[in-house]
């Protein structure tokens, strides 16, 4: 089999199993339980509480295949999936300012706020859900039985199509240690792509420099190395890497790895499979479409990373790392206009973090 366990020696342990953090508490569930009692509310006894059902996380850069495996697990028909939804995240501050949460009335502002504050521009579908009343009644019986942002969270995902299980779609890796810690019980599917194979598809459709894609998928390489700890074909505990040109060659596997790891039923693959083929020779055409000169330009600025993902440099000898400048420039080639433009994307596309990350900046 192409991918397998990986080993424990030289690589980043994560603390998939560490007790929750202090700060994460309130939103974790906290004192509600004692709170709904102080007010002449029903409780539900620890041994009647639901445990929350697995989520499936998507991560990799753009032009990486995630919207190929979206379209694959989100078509699962017990699966509701969102498009790089903000919600999981961003709804965590929102929920800690509106605790404690205790009837239907407090659910209902909770709602509003996160109708008002969470901008989610690829998930308007989302924002619709939460204006409906038998969503809030839905989040409110759930946070009622495991108290805490996480179970309002998949209570409106899985309201979209009724299902039992949601997931979502994102590009920050960085972001997976928060997910885990929130649901544990899920399953993360990091994606990675030969850079020179990133260069090609993103030049293609947004008409990237070379610099400001390396730059990209170094960022993303450097985060999966640090905070994941895994090369594409491995997998451990909640999480899997993979190469898209080998996913895309047989994605069984992953899927039922994936699936069985969040109690979903796996007879739906070979229809998922059959409807979305992964097409690997198309994604490989960058090898004889992807000038010599540029290939090198892309292996030199990310020679180191894409070794230590296993992806083998054919032209460049040695790293040739951008410069700060270099980035600089690359950075304000892609977004200046954009930032000028519309000042509000600063906050919503979380710029500020992303520029010191690609830039080298300490957080």
């Amino acid at each position: 089999m192409w991918w397998m366990d990986a080993p424990q020696q030289d690589r980043i342990v994560l603390p998939l199993s560490a007790p929750t953090p202090p700060e994460l508490n309130d939103f974790l569930g906290g004192h509600a339980a004692s709170l709904r009692a102080a007010r002449g509310l029903p409780c539900v006894p620890v041994q009647g509480r639901r445990k929350l059902t697995g989520a499936l996380f998507v991560v990799g850069t753009s032009r990486s295949g995630t919207s190929w495996v979206f379209e694959l697990c989100a078509s699962h028909p017990q699966m509701s999936m969102g498009y790089e939804s903000k919600l999981p995240i961003e709804g965590i501050e929102v929920y800690r300012r509106h605790q404690p949460i205790l009837d239907r009335s407090d659910m209902a502002a909770l709602f509003a706020a996160l109708h008002a504050e969470v901008d989610d521009p690829s998930n308007r579908i989302f924002s619709n859900q939460l204006t409906r009343p038998e969503v809030i009644d839905r989040a409110l019986g759930a946070h009622t039985r495991c108290p805490g942002w996480p179970a309002v969270c998949e209570a409106i995902f899985c309201s979209l199509d009724d299902t039992t299980n949601w997931g979502n779609k994102f590009l920050r890796v960085e972001l997976a240690p928060t997910l885990d810690r929130l649901w544990p019980n899920s399953r993360f599917l990091v994606l990675t792509r030969d850079p020179r194979g990133v260069l090609a598809s993103q030049s293609k459709k947004f008409d990237h420099s070379v610099e400001y894609s390396a730059m990209y998928w170094n960022t993303h390489a450097r985060s999966i190395l640090d905070t994941i700890g895994l090369r594409p074909g491995e997998h451990r505990g909640n999480y899997m890497v993979m190469d898209l040109v080998e996913l895309a060659r047989d994605p069984r596997p992953v899927l039922e790895w994936a699936f069985s790891g969040i109690g979903l039923s796996l007879d739906p693959i070979e229809d998922l499979v059959t409807s979305h083929p992964g097409e690997p020779d198309r994604l490989d055409r960058w090898r004889t479409s992807l000038p010599p000169t540029r290939q090198r330009q892309v292996e030199e600025y990310c020679f180191d990373t894409m070794t230590a993902l296993g992806y083998r440099p054919e032209f460049a000898l040695s790293a040739k790392p951008l410069t700060r400048t270099q980035r600089t420039v690359a950075l304000f080639r892609e977004h200046g206009g954009e930032l000028l433009r519309n000042p509000s994307t600063i906050q919503r596309k979380h710029v500020v973090q992303r520029m010191k990350a690609a830039l080298g900046v300490r957080l």
